[in-house]
């Protein structure tokens, strides 16, 4: 996961006889995310046609995505199919994304904790056990809570329906692993 540096973005409006300095603090997370952003500054724009189509747009100023109608013509880039794509192309919660790209840490007390951590290099969550102490807070106590909190996918129910049932499988089939191996050979063991 890039570090995330802070950027301060000045945009000069100029009129006829003033100019007007808006300062905006942007999370700057990588040039391929840099080069997305034109898109999300974009005004909404319904378009010129008469469908009603549901979708999202990126409102800069409030810094989150909103809902509006889709005319179905016009328009421009800064519209989206769901909140979810919207939010993982234009919105970045610093807090989440530190926590999200921190290592997992299983601790290094007795307990056997079945719990999910990101895996920011895959973009998707992976069980393990945590021991109850010494962790961090890149620990979920769900592969859904985990998804949204660190995916942005609006599909978390059903990625992690296959995942936790495997995680859950090896988990009841009583694979209480040595707490001397590795966190990579814990997170092979019950990858989901």
């Amino acid at each position: 996961m890039p570090e995330v540096n802070w950027l301060r973005c000045f945009l000069f409006c100029i009129g006829a006889m003033s100019a007007v300095v808006i300062i905006a603090r942007v999370h700057f997370i990588a040039a391929s995310w840099w080069d997305v952003w034109p898109k999300c500054w974009k005004r909404k724009l319904v378009g010129n046609c008469s469908r009603k189509i549901p979708s999202w747009y990126y409102s800069f100023w409030s810094g989150r995505c909103k809902g509006f109608l889709y005319s179905g013509c016009g328009g421009n880039s800064n519209r989206f199919s769901s909140e979810g794509e919207c939010q993982k192309l234009c919105t970045r919660r610093r807090k989440s994304r530190e926590v999200c790209s921190l290592k997992p840490k299983a601790g290094v007390c007795e307990g056997f904790r079945p719990s999910w951590y990101y895996d920011a290099e895959h973009d998707r969550c992976r069980g393990f056990i945590y021991s109850g102490c010494n962790g961090n807070a890149n620990r979920f106590q769900s592969c859904e809570k985990c998804m949204k909190m660190c995916s942005g996918n609006t599909d978390a129910k059903k990625i992690c329906e296959k995942r936790t049932a495997a995680f859950r499988r090896n988990y009841n089939l009583g694979l209480q692993p040595n707490r001397n191996a590795s966190l990579n050979s814990l997170a092979n063991i019950f990858r989901g």
